[in-house]
């Protein structure tokens, strides 16, 4: 009654790995781009020392409205009056060209100077 059922995989290890797929890379594609005018790789490659000399630097200098003898504090509104837009807001980074850590203290400040009413939450404008 124990009969064994045919198989129709065939399991045998040498019989997989002498079949090989047929490799597709070593096939020749043809080619549709127009190969009169060089391509933007190789054209950028050849400005790019035109663009980056040495002698140009590629950042300005930060010029910080914060003096070195200034203290970022909520109490010091005539420094943190110079962050805030006309409509209240607080200035980005890049507007008030200050460093993270520069951000990051001016903007608590305004917030604690908001919270003790030292400056509104909106201009009055």
């Amino acid at each position: 009654m124990n009969k064994l059922k045919p198989s129709f995989r065939n399991t045998s290890k040498s019989s997989f790995h002498k079949k090989s797929k047929p490799s597709f890379r070593n096939r020749s594609r043809p080619s549709f781009r127009n190969r009169s005018k060089p391509s933007f790789r190789n054209r950028s490659k050849r400005n790019r020392s035109k663009r980056f000399s040495p002698n140009k630097q590629s950042f300005r200098k930060r010029l910080s409205s914060i003096r070195p003898g200034e203290q970022i504090d909520y109490k010091n509104i005539s420094l943190i009056s110079r962050f805030i837009s006309e409509q209240g807001k607080i200035l980005s980074r890049r507007m008030n060209r200050l460093t993270l850590k520069q951000q990051r203290l001016i903007a608590r400040a305004i917030k604690q100077a908001r919270i003790l009413s030292l400056i509104p939450f909106l201009s009055l404008k």
